[in-house]
């Protein structure tokens, strides 16, 4: 007998089973889930190297917060605010390389749970309580922006996580989500893969195993979907890019599990890749969110 699944949490559809026993798809609005539990600070799994997970990913965060940025501060919800610099809450703050981009235009601060990760950005003077949104807050906090970058498919339950986007926005506030999209270039590869008996790639990308993995993967009708439940409205998506070749080699190795050897022999078969990935379709898109009405 089938194993009865729960329905989508985005639009209350069928959900089906996926390409694994913990992968799940739901047929109406195509929101895909994981079967797993977030344990944001317990290490379960391989050990990650903080050190290591820094140099990998830095590069191609801060590029593309530059750019997310650039775009943010020129959407028409914002350009024409008044009234002095906005408030801006970044959830998951991580290592504050948004917060430093973000303080030159907005009043910007953070969130972090990770207690070490927190204690490293603290450490460094950046405005981060360590906590989780929005327990960390103030009742009366409200805020013009709330980011949240690879983040929100992180977090269970992401109907009521952008129910308290709503209660927390400003009039005119907007919510920005940049997040894994399942219609990536590289996603669908991994999910061709997986159709081989090759899980690895598809494992990876839903950090399977890892200290808070991903719980949901995106396209913008599924978040559409789900903003919607939660009062806000897409209003406007844009792709970004996936990877840099600067920093592989440590993103390959910061989580403890792979060995120098297949590292260089996985950056030696993706090099070739990072350029015709410029041309493909991008595995991360940024949504803007904003409040119906």
């Amino acid at each position: 007998m089938s194993e009865t699944l729960p329905a989508c949490e985005a639009c209350g559809g069928i959900q089906s089973q996926g390409l694994t026993t913990w992968h799940r798809r739901c047929s109406a609005c195509g929101l895909e889930t994981a079967a797993f539990t977030a344990h944001i600070d317990q290490r379960e799994g391989p050990d990650i190297d903080e050190d290591e997970r820094e140099l990998a990913l830095r590069p191609i965060r801060e590029a593309n917060f530059d750019t997310l940025l650039a775009w943010l501060l020129d959407q028409p919800e914002l350009r024409n605010r008044k009234g002095g610099k906005l408030r801006l809450l970044d959830v998951g703050c991580a290592h504050g390389w948004f917060l430093e981009r973000a303080a030159a235009n907005f009043e910007a601060f953070g969130i972090e749970p990770d207690a070490e990760v927190a204690r490293r950005t603290m450490a460094r003077g950046l405005p981060v309580r360590r906590g989780y949104f929005p327990d960390a807050l103030d009742a009366d906090e409200t805020f013009d922006v709330i980011v949240f970058n690879d983040v929100l498919e992180h977090i269970p339950d992401v109907v009521s996580a952008l129910r308290r986007c709503h209660e927390r926005l400003r009039p005119g506030g907007v919510v920005v989500v940049n997040a894994p999209d399942r219609r990536g270039a590289l996603y669908r590869l991994a999910s061709v893969l997986v159709r081989w008996g090759m899980n690895g790639p598809f494992d990876r990308l839903w950090q399977k195993g890892l200290p808070s993995p991903h719980l949901y993967y995106f396209d913008s009708k599924s978040l559409s979907t789900a903003a919607r439940g939660a009062g806000l409205d897409v209003t406007v998506s844009r792709r970004l890019p996936t990877l840099l070749a600067r920093g592989l080699y440590s993103r390959i190795r910061c989580s403890g599990d792979v060995s120098r050897a297949k590292a260089l022999f996985l950056v030696a078969g993706i090099l070739p890749l990072v350029p015709a990935l410029k041309v493909l379709p991008s595995d991360i898109t940024v949504w803007i969110l904003a409040r119906k009405g």
